[in-house]
């Protein structure tokens, strides 16, 4: 159902409304009556829902970085950095929908140097919610940069999920935050206390699945291609896990090359692995 941009999928106990408006997030998602998600209660673009990151995650390092030789300036959003990509505040166009599924996507508008556009595609079945994102380069953006012919890329998702809730995930490989709260090339490998430890850290080699254990029972079971995840466990009302194709800074550090002919896709599964 779409409804004032607002998409409403359902399958079984599975249901999500998608809000294409405020950067095709993931406005709620129930499995049964257990809402997982933090509500929108202000105009804050950051800090609720699930949203999609790109053509960036997490943090650039001061907004800027470099490729082909070139100092790219991105907007400070978060001072000094810039995070979380460009389109979790935009319009995002209803490509499709169905009862079930839906395709939304977006130009990349000024703040990007580069031609390209992001897609979004959005299902469910009775038992999961099924997220997939993509990074498509169209060669040209003006004529002053029509030899561009590719671009750098990052991508994830930025899920809120409501407390009382417990994570249980193993990951092999922390990556250390310098002075700046971004991650270098230190790594350490060794346990970490997931829940306990004041948290908001990149974490990549996960052994397992990470499970989300809700207070009423429900345990849910998180997929995802990314390399890496970011878990961000400060707030009180909520915890953060966040699949990622690279670190933050990683459109210095770890970028992909997006050309027309190479996309870049990556898959997020959130599933429903028991009720109360």
């Amino acid at each position: 159902m779409i409804n004032n941009k607002m998409i409403t999928l359902s399958s079984g106990n599975v249901e999500v409304v998608v809000d294409a408006e405020h950067g095709s997030r993931l406005s709620s998602l129930r499995f049964g009556e257990n809402e997982l998600l933090v509500q929108r209660t202000n105009d804050d673009s950051f800090s609720w829902g699930c949203y999609p990151m790109a053509p960036w995650a997490g943090r650039t390092r001061n907004g800027l970085f470099e490729y082909q030789g070139l100092s790219v300036q991105l907007p400070i959003n978060s001072a000094p950095h810039a995070i979380h990509g460009l389109v979790h505040d935009a319009l995002w166009q209803v490509v499709d929908t169905s009862p079930t599924s839906t395709t939304l996507r977006v130009e990349l508008d000024q703040r990007w140097p580069y031609a390209g556009w992001v897609e979004h595609r959005i299902s469910v079945d009775s038992t999961s919610v099924n997220l997939q994102l993509t990074v498509h380069a169209t060669g040209h953006k003006n004529d002053q940069n029509s030899q561009s012919i590719s671009m750098p890329a990052q991508v994830g998702w930025h899920p809120w999920f409501v407390r009382p809730v417990e994570l249980e995930a193993e990951f092999k490989t922390m990556y250390v935050r310098d002075s700046d709260g971004i991650t270098g090339a230190q790594r350490v490998h060794r346990q970490h206390d997931l829940m306990q430890s004041p948290l908001d850290d990149c974490f990549s080699d996960v052994a397992a699945a990470p499970l989300l254990k809700f207070g009423d029972g429900l345990v849910v079971r998180l997929e995802s291609d990314c390399s890496h995840w970011v878990v961000y466990n400060e707030p009180l009302h909520a915890i953060c896990v966040e699949p990622q194709s690279g670190p933050p800074n990683g459109l210095n550090s770890e970028p992909f090359t997006v050309s027309t002919n190479h996309p870049l896709t990556r898959y997020f599964r959130l599933t429903a692995l028991g009720y109360r």
